[in-house]
């Protein structure tokens, strides 16, 4: 039996219904996770403080607060964040699996407040956010 192309599987809406249902699960996990912990303290990969610094370093004035999406998603954008997953392909696991992100981080995740992101890009920006304790907010609320 042959398998079917890769065009034909990103056609199939099951597939498409297991990858929302996994995104949407992770994204879940996390929003509980730094609700219920000070996300200064949390790490998401062995390599948190590296991908940090190189976060920083190779986009200085990224806003963590409200992300810029048609920026992220330009074509210079995509060009200079596909430069940058790419050095950490054998180093982090499902780097380049598709993510949701929240756009404002002072919300939810809500059809109005996410984007779909790889996974490096999302741990490059909520490693930040959690370092910089723009997530703090979040555990604070629930412990008051």
């Amino acid at each position: 039996m042959a398998l079917p192309s890769a065009d034909e599987l990103e056609q199939l809406p099951e597939i498409e219904k297991q990858w929302a249902v996994k995104a949407t699960q992770y994204a879940e996990t996390y929003f509980r996770l730094i609700s219920s912990i000070d996300g200064k303290s949390l790490r998401l990969t062995p390599i948190d403080d590296e991908i940090y610094q190189d976060f920083q370093n190779t986009f200085p004035n990224f806003s963590l607060i409200e992300i810029d999406e048609e920026e992220m998603k330009s074509t210079n954008g995509k060009e200079i964040w596909r430069n940058w997953i790419m050095k950490y392909e054998k180093r982090v696991n499902d780097y380049n699996f598709g993510t949701l992100l929240r756009k404002n981080v002072d919300g939810d995740y809500t059809e109005e407040n996410t984007m779909f992101v790889t996974r490096m890009q999302f741990y490059a920006i909520e490693i930040a956010r959690n370092k910089q304790g723009l997530n703090s907010h979040l555990a604070q609320k629930k412990m008051t």
